[in-house]
Protein backbone atom coordinates (compact mmCIF):
# COMPACT_ATOMS: atom_id res chain seq x y z
CA UNK A 1 0.00 0.00 0.00
CA UNK A 2 2.75 2.43 0.94
CA UNK A 3 4.78 1.56 -2.17
CA UNK A 4 1.73 2.09 -4.36
CA UNK A 5 1.21 5.50 -2.76
CA UNK A 6 4.79 6.58 -3.54
CA UNK A 7 4.53 5.27 -7.10
CA UNK A 8 1.26 7.10 -7.75
CA UNK A 9 2.60 10.29 -6.14
CA UNK A 10 5.72 10.21 -8.31
CA UNK A 11 3.75 9.42 -11.46
CA UNK A 12 1.09 12.11 -10.96
CA UNK A 13 3.57 14.82 -10.00
CA UNK A 14 5.84 13.74 -12.84
CA UNK A 15 3.01 14.37 -15.27
CA UNK A 16 2.85 17.95 -14.02
CA UNK A 17 6.50 18.80 -13.41
CA UNK A 18 8.78 16.72 -15.64
CA UNK A 19 8.85 19.33 -18.43
CA UNK A 20 9.47 22.08 -15.89
CA UNK A 21 12.39 20.13 -14.39
CA UNK A 22 13.88 19.63 -17.85
CA UNK A 23 13.62 23.37 -18.47
CA UNK A 24 15.34 24.09 -15.16
CA UNK A 25 18.27 21.78 -15.88
CA UNK A 26 18.79 22.96 -19.46
CA UNK A 27 18.68 26.59 -18.39
CA UNK A 28 21.01 25.67 -15.51
CA UNK A 29 23.77 24.99 -18.06
CA UNK A 30 23.39 28.56 -19.29
CA UNK A 31 23.19 29.99 -15.77
CA UNK A 32 26.66 28.66 -15.04
CA UNK A 33 28.07 31.28 -17.43
CA UNK A 34 25.33 33.86 -18.04
CA UNK A 35 22.78 35.36 -15.70
CA UNK A 36 19.99 37.92 -15.90
CA UNK A 37 21.41 41.27 -17.05
CA UNK A 38 21.62 44.08 -14.56
CA UNK A 39 23.34 47.42 -14.32
CA UNK A 40 26.11 47.21 -11.74
CA UNK A 41 26.65 50.15 -9.40
CA UNK A 42 30.16 50.60 -10.79
CA UNK A 43 28.73 50.79 -14.29
CA UNK A 44 26.27 53.46 -13.22
CA UNK A 45 29.04 55.44 -11.55
CA UNK A 46 31.06 55.46 -14.76
CA UNK A 47 28.26 57.44 -16.43
CA UNK A 48 27.99 60.04 -13.69
CA UNK A 49 29.69 63.37 -14.34
CA UNK A 50 32.29 64.87 -12.04
CA UNK A 51 30.51 67.20 -9.62
CA UNK A 52 31.12 70.96 -9.53
CA UNK A 53 32.05 73.11 -6.57
CA UNK A 54 29.48 75.84 -7.34
CA UNK A 55 26.82 74.40 -5.04
CA UNK A 56 24.80 75.57 -2.06
CA UNK A 57 25.13 74.49 1.53
CA UNK A 58 23.04 71.48 2.36
CA UNK A 59 21.22 73.33 5.13
CA UNK A 60 19.83 75.81 2.59
CA UNK A 61 18.02 72.92 0.92
CA UNK A 62 17.07 71.05 4.07
CA UNK A 63 14.94 74.00 5.19
CA UNK A 64 12.54 73.51 2.28
CA UNK A 65 11.93 69.82 3.02
CA UNK A 66 8.38 68.83 4.00
CA UNK A 67 9.87 66.60 6.71
CA UNK A 68 11.97 67.45 9.81
CA UNK A 69 15.70 67.43 9.23
CA UNK A 70 16.15 64.86 12.00
CA UNK A 71 14.08 62.34 10.00
CA UNK A 72 16.41 62.16 6.99
CA UNK A 73 17.65 58.63 6.38
CA UNK A 74 20.11 59.22 3.53
CA UNK A 75 21.78 61.92 1.43
CA UNK A 76 23.85 61.69 -1.74
CA UNK A 77 25.31 64.24 -4.12
CA UNK A 78 26.15 63.71 -7.81
CA UNK A 79 25.97 65.34 -11.23
CA UNK A 80 23.67 64.11 -13.98
CA UNK A 81 22.54 65.70 -17.28
CA UNK A 82 24.69 68.73 -16.53
CA UNK A 83 22.97 69.36 -13.18
CA UNK A 84 24.44 69.00 -9.70
CA UNK A 85 21.86 67.05 -7.72
CA UNK A 86 21.39 66.59 -4.01
CA UNK A 87 19.18 63.61 -3.18
CA UNK A 88 17.64 63.29 0.28
CA UNK A 89 15.68 60.30 1.52
CA UNK A 90 13.05 60.17 4.21
CA UNK A 91 11.23 57.18 5.63
CA UNK A 92 8.73 57.03 2.75
CA UNK A 93 9.95 59.37 0.00
CA UNK A 94 12.95 60.80 -1.83
CA UNK A 95 13.55 64.49 -2.52
CA UNK A 96 15.74 65.93 -5.26
CA UNK A 97 17.31 69.38 -5.40
CA UNK A 98 19.27 71.36 -7.92
CA UNK A 99 22.31 71.88 -5.71
CA UNK A 100 23.31 74.98 -7.64
CA UNK A 101 20.16 77.04 -6.89
CA UNK A 102 18.26 74.97 -4.29
CA UNK A 103 15.18 74.36 -6.47
CA UNK A 104 13.18 71.18 -5.95
CA UNK A 105 13.36 68.78 -8.88
CA UNK A 106 10.33 66.75 -9.87
CA UNK A 107 11.84 64.37 -12.34
CA UNK A 108 13.81 64.90 -15.52
CA UNK A 109 12.58 66.26 -18.82
CA UNK A 110 12.72 64.20 -22.02
CA UNK A 111 15.55 66.38 -23.23
CA UNK A 112 17.61 65.67 -20.10
CA UNK A 113 16.87 61.96 -20.29
CA UNK A 114 17.96 62.01 -23.92
CA UNK A 115 21.30 63.59 -22.89
CA UNK A 116 21.82 60.88 -20.30
CA UNK A 117 21.03 58.16 -22.85
CA UNK A 118 23.47 59.58 -25.38
CA UNK A 119 26.28 59.20 -22.85
CA UNK A 120 25.79 55.46 -22.52
CA UNK A 121 26.77 54.34 -26.00
CA UNK A 122 28.65 55.69 -28.98
CA UNK A 123 25.94 54.67 -31.46
CA UNK A 124 22.92 56.71 -32.36
CA UNK A 125 20.20 56.42 -29.76
CA UNK A 126 16.46 56.41 -30.41
CA UNK A 127 13.60 56.51 -27.92
CA UNK A 128 11.71 53.26 -28.54
CA UNK A 129 9.03 53.42 -25.88
CA UNK A 130 7.77 55.17 -22.79
CA UNK A 131 6.73 52.48 -20.33
CA UNK A 132 4.07 52.80 -17.66
CA UNK A 133 4.14 49.12 -16.68
CA UNK A 134 6.79 46.51 -15.99
CA UNK A 135 8.32 44.50 -18.82
CA UNK A 136 10.55 41.42 -18.82
CA UNK A 137 13.80 43.42 -18.49
CA UNK A 138 12.57 45.43 -15.51
CA UNK A 139 11.43 42.44 -13.46
CA UNK A 140 14.36 42.53 -11.07
CA UNK A 141 14.32 46.33 -10.74
CA UNK A 142 10.84 47.19 -9.47
CA UNK A 143 10.65 50.71 -10.81
CA UNK A 144 7.23 51.29 -9.32
CA UNK A 145 8.07 54.89 -8.50
CA UNK A 146 10.00 55.53 -11.70
CA UNK A 147 7.28 55.61 -14.35
CA UNK A 148 7.36 56.57 -17.05
CA UNK A 149 10.46 54.55 -17.81
CA UNK A 150 12.13 55.58 -21.05
CA UNK A 151 13.29 52.73 -23.24
CA UNK A 152 16.10 53.57 -25.68
CA UNK A 153 17.73 51.51 -28.42
CA UNK A 154 21.20 52.09 -29.89
CA UNK A 155 22.47 51.57 -33.38
CA UNK A 156 25.45 49.26 -33.61
CA UNK A 157 26.25 45.58 -33.83
CA UNK A 158 25.50 44.82 -30.17
CA UNK A 159 21.92 46.27 -30.42
CA UNK A 160 22.12 47.74 -26.92
CA UNK A 161 18.96 48.83 -25.10
CA UNK A 162 18.73 51.18 -22.12
CA UNK A 163 15.97 51.86 -19.57
CA UNK A 164 16.07 55.20 -17.74
CA UNK A 165 13.96 56.43 -14.84
CA UNK A 166 12.13 59.68 -15.54
CA UNK A 167 12.13 60.40 -11.81
CA UNK A 168 15.87 60.06 -11.12
CA UNK A 169 17.52 59.70 -14.52
CA UNK A 170 19.06 56.49 -13.16
CA UNK A 171 19.82 53.59 -15.48
CA UNK A 172 17.46 50.79 -14.48
CA UNK A 173 18.60 48.29 -17.09
CA UNK A 174 21.14 47.99 -19.89
CA UNK A 175 21.14 45.01 -22.22
CA UNK A 176 22.81 43.88 -25.41
CA UNK A 177 21.61 41.45 -28.04
CA UNK A 178 23.88 38.77 -26.55
CA UNK A 179 22.80 39.34 -22.93
CA UNK A 180 19.13 39.25 -23.93
CA UNK A 181 19.60 35.98 -25.83
CA UNK A 182 21.34 34.28 -22.91
CA UNK A 183 18.70 35.58 -20.52
CA UNK A 184 15.89 34.14 -22.67
CA UNK A 185 17.49 30.67 -22.66
CA UNK A 186 18.89 30.92 -19.14
CA UNK A 187 17.75 33.21 -16.34
CA UNK A 188 14.20 33.97 -17.55
CA UNK A 189 12.99 30.34 -17.74
CA UNK A 190 15.20 29.29 -14.81
CA UNK A 191 13.76 31.90 -12.45
CA UNK A 192 10.30 31.82 -14.08
CA UNK A 193 10.61 35.51 -14.82
CA UNK A 194 7.11 36.03 -16.18
CA UNK A 195 6.17 39.68 -15.97
CA UNK A 196 2.56 38.91 -15.03
CA UNK A 197 3.85 37.16 -11.89
CA UNK A 198 5.96 40.20 -10.91
CA UNK A 199 3.64 43.04 -11.92
CA UNK A 200 2.27 43.44 -8.39
CA UNK A 201 5.51 43.02 -6.47
CA UNK A 202 7.78 40.18 -5.50
CA UNK A 203 5.46 38.19 -3.22
CA UNK A 204 3.08 36.62 -5.82
CA UNK A 205 6.06 35.35 -7.82
CA UNK A 206 7.76 34.16 -4.62
CA UNK A 207 4.69 32.17 -3.62
CA UNK A 208 4.44 30.54 -7.07
CA UNK A 209 8.10 29.48 -7.12
CA UNK A 210 7.90 28.18 -3.54
CA UNK A 211 4.84 26.07 -4.30
CA UNK A 212 6.38 24.66 -7.48
CA UNK A 213 9.74 23.85 -5.87
CA UNK A 214 8.06 22.51 -2.72
CA UNK A 215 5.84 20.11 -4.66
CA UNK A 216 8.77 19.29 -6.92
CA UNK A 217 10.77 18.26 -3.85
CA UNK A 218 7.99 15.84 -2.92
CA UNK A 219 8.03 14.42 -6.46
CA UNK A 220 11.78 13.75 -6.37
CA UNK A 221 11.66 12.32 -2.84
CA UNK A 222 8.90 9.88 -3.78
CA UNK A 223 10.86 8.89 -6.89
CA UNK A 224 13.98 8.21 -4.83
CA UNK A 225 12.03 6.04 -2.41
CA UNK A 226 10.51 4.05 -5.29
CA UNK A 227 13.86 3.74 -7.06
CA UNK A 228 15.80 2.56 -4.00
CA UNK A 229 13.04 0.13 -3.06
CA UNK A 230 13.01 -1.28 -6.61
CA UNK A 231 16.79 -1.65 -6.53
CA UNK A 232 16.79 -3.81 -3.41
CA UNK A 233 13.87 -5.87 -4.69
CA UNK A 234 15.79 -6.53 -7.91
CA UNK A 235 18.90 -7.50 -5.95
CA UNK A 236 16.90 -10.00 -3.92
CA UNK A 237 15.64 -11.45 -7.20
CA UNK A 238 19.29 -11.76 -8.29
CA UNK A 239 18.96 -9.18 -11.04
CA UNK A 240 21.43 -6.44 -11.77
CA UNK A 241 19.61 -3.97 -9.56
CA UNK A 242 17.15 -2.69 -12.12
CA UNK A 243 13.76 -4.42 -12.11
CA UNK A 244 12.64 -2.86 -15.41
CA UNK A 245 12.95 -4.46 -18.85
CA UNK A 246 12.02 -1.51 -21.06
CA UNK A 247 15.01 0.67 -21.91
CA UNK A 248 13.34 4.01 -21.12
CA UNK A 249 12.38 2.83 -17.62
CA UNK A 250 15.87 1.45 -17.15
CA UNK A 251 17.52 4.74 -18.06
CA UNK A 252 15.19 6.69 -15.78
CA UNK A 253 15.78 4.28 -12.90
CA UNK A 254 19.57 4.05 -13.24
CA UNK A 255 20.17 7.77 -13.68
CA UNK A 256 17.63 8.49 -10.97
CA UNK A 257 19.63 6.32 -8.55
CA UNK A 258 22.95 7.96 -9.44
CA UNK A 259 21.75 11.57 -9.70
CA UNK A 260 18.51 11.57 -7.74
CA UNK A 261 20.12 12.89 -4.57
CA UNK A 262 21.56 15.84 -6.51
CA UNK A 263 18.18 16.52 -8.11
CA UNK A 264 16.60 16.46 -4.65
CA UNK A 265 19.17 18.80 -3.06
CA UNK A 266 19.02 21.09 -6.08
CA UNK A 267 15.23 21.51 -6.05
CA UNK A 268 15.18 21.79 -2.26
CA UNK A 269 17.91 24.44 -2.29
CA UNK A 270 15.91 26.30 -4.95
CA UNK A 271 13.03 26.31 -2.49
CA UNK A 272 15.34 27.62 0.24
CA UNK A 273 16.42 30.50 -2.03
CA UNK A 274 12.90 31.91 -1.65
CA UNK A 275 12.47 31.66 2.10
CA UNK A 276 14.20 31.96 5.44
CA UNK A 277 15.42 29.03 7.47
CA UNK A 278 12.59 28.14 9.87
CA UNK A 279 13.03 28.82 13.57
CA UNK A 280 12.63 25.16 14.50
CA UNK A 281 15.71 24.31 12.44
CA UNK A 282 17.92 27.23 13.50
CA UNK A 283 16.49 29.56 16.10
CA UNK A 284 17.13 33.30 16.07
CA UNK A 285 17.15 34.37 19.69
CA UNK A 286 17.32 38.15 19.09
CA UNK A 287 15.88 39.79 15.98
CA UNK A 288 18.24 42.59 14.92
CA UNK A 289 18.03 45.49 12.51
CA UNK A 290 21.77 45.51 11.89
CA UNK A 291 21.67 48.45 9.48
CA UNK A 292 20.04 50.69 12.09
CA UNK A 293 22.36 49.39 14.82
CA UNK A 294 25.47 50.36 12.85
CA UNK A 295 24.34 53.32 10.74
CA UNK A 296 21.58 54.69 12.96
CA UNK A 297 17.96 55.19 11.97
CA UNK A 298 18.43 58.82 10.88
CA UNK A 299 21.34 61.07 9.89
CA UNK A 300 22.36 63.58 12.53
CA UNK A 301 23.11 66.47 10.21
CA UNK A 302 24.39 68.75 12.97
CA UNK A 303 27.32 66.36 13.49
CA UNK A 304 28.51 66.91 9.88
CA UNK A 305 30.82 69.87 10.55
CA UNK A 306 32.72 69.60 7.25
CA UNK A 307 30.90 71.21 4.31
CA UNK A 308 30.71 68.81 1.37
CA UNK A 309 31.60 71.70 -0.97
CA UNK A 310 35.09 71.87 0.51
CA UNK A 311 35.74 68.22 -0.27
CA UNK A 312 35.29 68.87 -3.99
CA UNK A 313 38.22 71.29 -3.94
CA UNK A 314 40.61 68.47 -3.03
CA UNK A 315 38.84 65.26 -4.07
CA UNK A 316 37.31 65.01 -7.56
CA UNK A 317 34.15 63.02 -6.99
CA UNK A 318 31.33 61.54 -8.99
CA UNK A 319 29.26 60.79 -5.91
CA UNK A 320 29.35 61.83 -2.26
CA UNK A 321 27.28 59.88 0.25
CA UNK A 322 26.53 60.96 3.82
CA UNK A 323 27.25 58.11 6.25
CA UNK A 324 27.24 57.41 9.94
CA UNK A 325 28.84 54.42 11.64
CA UNK A 326 28.30 54.06 15.37
CA UNK A 327 27.47 57.77 15.52
CA UNK A 328 30.63 58.88 13.65
CA UNK A 329 29.73 61.13 10.66
CA UNK A 330 31.54 60.36 7.40
CA UNK A 331 31.44 61.14 3.71
CA UNK A 332 31.95 58.32 1.23
CA UNK A 333 33.73 59.76 -1.81
CA UNK A 334 33.49 57.79 -5.06
CA UNK A 335 35.16 58.32 -8.40
CA UNK A 336 35.77 55.90 -11.26
CA UNK A 337 38.49 53.81 -9.66
CA UNK A 338 38.65 54.93 -6.07
CA UNK A 339 36.54 55.06 -2.94
CA UNK A 340 37.50 56.62 0.36
CA UNK A 341 35.96 57.84 3.59
CA UNK A 342 36.34 61.42 4.85
CA UNK A 343 35.87 62.40 8.49
CA UNK A 344 32.87 64.74 8.59
CA UNK A 345 33.21 65.71 12.24
CA UNK A 346 36.22 67.95 11.59
CA UNK A 347 36.51 71.19 9.65
CA UNK A 348 39.76 69.94 8.13
CA UNK A 349 39.74 67.33 5.36
CA UNK A 350 41.20 64.04 6.50
CA UNK A 351 40.56 60.44 5.64
CA UNK A 352 38.68 58.31 8.13
CA UNK A 353 40.39 55.05 8.97
CA UNK A 354 38.25 52.11 9.93
CA UNK A 355 40.74 50.01 11.85
CA UNK A 356 40.61 47.14 14.29
CA UNK A 357 40.07 49.43 17.27
CA UNK A 358 37.14 51.18 15.58
CA UNK A 359 35.46 47.90 14.63
CA UNK A 360 35.89 46.41 18.08
CA UNK A 361 34.57 49.50 19.86
CA UNK A 362 31.66 49.81 17.46
CA UNK A 363 30.49 46.23 17.92
CA UNK A 364 30.94 46.39 21.69
CA UNK A 365 28.95 49.62 21.77
CA UNK A 366 26.01 48.37 19.74
CA UNK A 367 26.00 45.10 21.70
CA UNK A 368 26.21 46.99 25.01
CA UNK A 369 29.26 45.11 26.28
CA UNK A 370 27.21 41.95 26.69
CA UNK A 371 29.46 39.73 24.65
CA UNK A 372 33.15 39.15 24.12
CA UNK A 373 34.47 40.24 20.75
CA UNK A 374 37.07 38.46 18.64
CA UNK A 375 38.40 40.28 15.58
CA UNK A 376 40.82 39.64 12.72
CA UNK A 377 41.70 41.21 9.37
CA UNK A 378 40.72 38.66 6.75
CA UNK A 379 42.67 38.58 3.47
CA UNK A 380 41.05 35.45 2.08
CA UNK A 381 37.45 34.40 1.62
CA UNK A 382 35.57 32.10 3.92
CA UNK A 383 32.37 30.15 3.29
CA UNK A 384 30.13 33.09 4.15
CA UNK A 385 32.03 36.08 2.84
CA UNK A 386 32.18 34.72 -0.70
CA UNK A 387 30.69 35.39 -4.13
CA UNK A 388 32.04 33.60 -7.22
CA UNK A 389 30.37 35.76 -9.88
CA UNK A 390 30.97 39.13 -8.19
CA UNK A 391 34.17 38.97 -6.13
CA UNK A 392 33.85 40.75 -2.80
CA UNK A 393 36.48 43.27 -1.69
CA UNK A 394 39.36 42.22 0.50
CA UNK A 395 40.65 42.69 3.13
CA UNK A 396 37.72 42.85 5.56
CA UNK A 397 37.45 42.79 9.31
CA UNK A 398 35.71 39.71 10.65
CA UNK A 399 34.25 40.28 14.10
CA UNK A 400 32.81 37.38 16.08
CA UNK A 401 30.45 37.99 18.96
CA UNK A 402 29.99 35.41 21.70
CA UNK A 403 26.21 35.40 21.90
CA UNK A 404 23.43 32.84 21.59
CA UNK A 405 23.01 33.58 17.84
CA UNK A 406 26.70 33.21 16.94
CA UNK A 407 26.74 36.74 15.50
CA UNK A 408 29.49 37.65 13.07
CA UNK A 409 30.14 40.94 11.25
CA UNK A 410 32.23 41.53 8.11
CA UNK A 411 33.24 45.19 7.72
CA UNK A 412 35.02 46.63 4.69
CA UNK A 413 37.54 49.21 6.01
CA UNK A 414 37.68 51.04 2.69
CA UNK A 415 34.03 52.05 2.30
CA UNK A 416 32.30 51.00 5.55
CA UNK A 417 30.03 48.41 3.92
CA UNK A 418 29.20 45.41 6.07
CA UNK A 419 27.55 42.00 6.23
CA UNK A 420 26.05 40.19 9.17
CA UNK A 421 25.54 36.47 9.79
CA UNK A 422 24.14 34.42 12.62
CA UNK A 423 23.48 30.69 13.01
CA UNK A 424 20.27 31.01 11.00
CA UNK A 425 21.72 32.90 8.04
CA UNK A 426 24.82 30.66 7.96
CA UNK A 427 22.49 27.67 7.82
CA UNK A 428 20.76 29.29 4.83
CA UNK A 429 24.12 29.69 3.08
CA UNK A 430 24.62 25.92 3.24
CA UNK A 431 21.02 25.01 2.39
CA UNK A 432 20.87 27.35 -0.57
CA UNK A 433 24.14 28.75 -1.88
CA UNK A 434 26.34 25.70 -1.28
CA UNK A 435 23.78 23.05 -2.23
CA UNK A 436 22.53 24.94 -5.28
CA UNK A 437 25.73 26.21 -6.88
CA UNK A 438 28.63 24.86 -4.78
CA UNK A 439 29.67 28.32 -3.64
CA UNK A 440 32.12 27.51 -0.89
CA UNK A 441 35.84 27.83 -0.20
CA UNK A 442 36.45 24.25 -1.29
CA UNK A 443 36.16 25.39 -4.90
CA UNK A 444 37.51 28.95 -4.67
CA UNK A 445 40.97 27.83 -5.80
CA UNK A 446 39.69 25.07 -8.09
CA UNK A 447 37.02 26.69 -10.29
CA UNK A 448 37.71 24.26 -13.16
CA UNK A 449 36.93 21.28 -10.91
CA UNK A 450 33.69 22.98 -9.84
CA UNK A 451 32.70 23.61 -13.46
CA UNK A 452 33.34 20.00 -14.48
CA UNK A 453 31.45 18.69 -11.46
CA UNK A 454 28.47 20.98 -12.15
CA UNK A 455 28.38 19.97 -15.82
CA UNK A 456 28.35 16.26 -14.92
CA UNK A 457 25.59 16.68 -12.36
CA UNK A 458 23.50 18.90 -14.62
CA UNK A 459 23.85 16.36 -17.42
CA UNK A 460 22.66 13.62 -15.09
CA UNK A 461 19.72 15.71 -13.93
CA UNK A 462 18.85 16.51 -17.55
CA UNK A 463 18.76 12.82 -18.50
CA UNK A 464 16.58 12.01 -15.48
CA UNK A 465 14.18 14.81 -16.46
CA UNK A 466 14.24 13.97 -20.19
CA UNK A 467 13.44 10.32 -19.62
CA UNK A 468 10.70 11.45 -17.25
CA UNK A 469 9.23 13.62 -20.01
CA UNK A 470 9.21 10.70 -22.47
CA UNK A 471 7.62 8.42 -19.87
CA UNK A 472 4.98 11.07 -19.27
CA UNK A 473 4.23 11.30 -23.00
CA UNK A 474 3.92 7.51 -23.24
CA UNK A 475 1.62 7.39 -20.22
CA UNK A 476 -0.66 10.07 -21.68
CA UNK A 477 -0.76 8.27 -25.02
CA UNK A 478 -1.80 4.99 -23.32
CA UNK A 479 -4.57 6.74 -21.43
CA UNK A 480 -5.87 8.44 -24.57
CA UNK A 481 -6.18 5.18 -26.51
Amino acid sequence: MKATLFIKTHRILGLCFSVLFLMWFLSGFVMMFHTYPQVKDKQKLEHYQFADTSVLSIFQMVESLPIPKDSITGISFYKRAGTNILEMSGASNDYFFNAENGERLNGFSKEQIQRIAEGWNEGNVVLKDSLSAIDVWLIGVYPFRDYPVYHYVFAGKDKAELYLSSRTGEALQYTTRASRFWAWVGAIPHWIYIKQFRAHGRQPWTNIVMWISGIGTLMVLSGLIVGIRSFFIARRMKRSGCPYTKSLFQWHHIFGLFFGLFVLTWIFSGFMSMTKVPQWLSKVHVQRDVDKEINGEYLQLDSFKLDYKNILLYHPAKRITWMSMDGHPMYKIESDNDTCLIDASSLTIRKYNIDEKFCKNMVRHIRQDQAAVGIKLMNTYDNYYLNFKQPLPLPVYKIKVDDSDGSCYYINPKDGSFRYYNHNTRCRVWLYRVLHSFNCTLFIHHPFFKTVMMLILLTGGTIVSLTGVFLTIRYIRRKLK
